[in-house]
């Protein structure tokens, strides 16, 4: 018994001892590939060109100004003081006076029934957009005795979301000259309709008369027809000059696109000076870039 005991004992002292860890793994050969940490694509980033004449992108909806314009057509309630008007030509005035107030009321009405614009015009509406129009014609009226006598205007416009300006200049030797600059507030254009309230400032000049004052108004543009950022358009600008009397004037014009950034404008204008009514036809070219 002792024997087997002993025996027991030092076959025990025998055995080898357990690793108490595994071994590591032997190195690759040189020759084997190493592999490649993977790398993350970086996020592209749009250039101008892109962003504003390019492929539409999907992206949260912008913010927007909305609101309603109320023009009072009655004498009931609070609304703009009268002014007296002295004319020798009453009923033009008049006539071209509603034809300004309904030109200013009709986008409000459009606007609040009209559908979303396409994405690639929102993007364009937040992107700095320059405009050069150059424009010829001629007038005829009253003040301007028998005949017409030809004018250019220059309008140069700068906009970038709901804010932008605009300077026009228009020189007639022999007809009435002008210079005006307004400031406008845009809410964010729609599917057939963009525009913005306009303020400013506007001197005219024939021969010796002179007529200045505050000019306030609604320019807008009707889309009749989009192809990405070409577009056929309906464009009315109804502006008050207020001074020592009221004046109106409307212009209205197409514009056919020629080009991504290059329209024809054909249309013509109707205004008051010193009450008395001036009409005529103009034609150009309006530059956006």
């Amino acid at each position: 018994m002792r024997r087997l005991v002993a025996a027991a004992v030092v076959f025990s002292l025998a055995l080898p001892v357990w690793p108490q860890e595994l071994a590591p793994p032997p190195p690759p050969p040189d020759d084997e590939d190493q592999p490649r940490p993977r790398q993350e694509p970086l996020p592209h980033q749009a250039g101008y060109y892109e962003s504003c004449f390019g492929v539409p992108r999907v992206e949260s909806p912008p913010f927007g100004i909305s609101g309603e314009i109320v023009i009072p057509i009655d004498g009931s309630g609070v609304g703009i003081p009268s002014v007296p008007v002295a004319s020798k030509s009453t009923d033009e005035k008049a006539w071209l006076l509603a034809a300004v107030l309904a030109a200013v009321a009709l986008p409000v009405v459009v606007y609040a029934v009209d559908s979303p614009a396409p994405q690639l015009v929102l993007q364009r509406f937040r992107c700095p957009t320059f405009t050069l129009d150059l424009l010829g014609g001629a007038d005829n009226g009253a003040p301007l005795g028998n005949g017409a006598f030809g004018f250019v205007s220059t309008r140069f416009s700068f906009g970038v979301g709901h804010i932008a300006t605009d300077f026009q200049y228009d020189g007639a030797p022999r007809a009435v000259s002008a210079f005006s600059a307004h400031l406008l507030i845009r809410p964010t254009p729609r599917e057939h309709i963009e525009g913005g309230l306009a303020i400013g400032y506007r001197r005219s000049v024939l021969v010796d008369r002179v007529q200045d004052g505050l000019e306030v108004g609604f320019p807008h543009r009707y889309a009749l027809w989009r192809d990405g950022l070409r577009t056929v358009a309906f464009e009315l600008r109804p502006l008050l000059l207020i001074g020592s009397s009221i004046e109106p004037s409307l212009e209205a014009a197409f514009l056919i696109p020629l080009a991504p950034v290059l329209q024809l404008r054909v249309g013509g204008r109707a205004y008051t000076f010193g009450g008395d009514l001036l009409c005529g036809l103009s034609t150009g070219l309006s530059l956006t870039l």
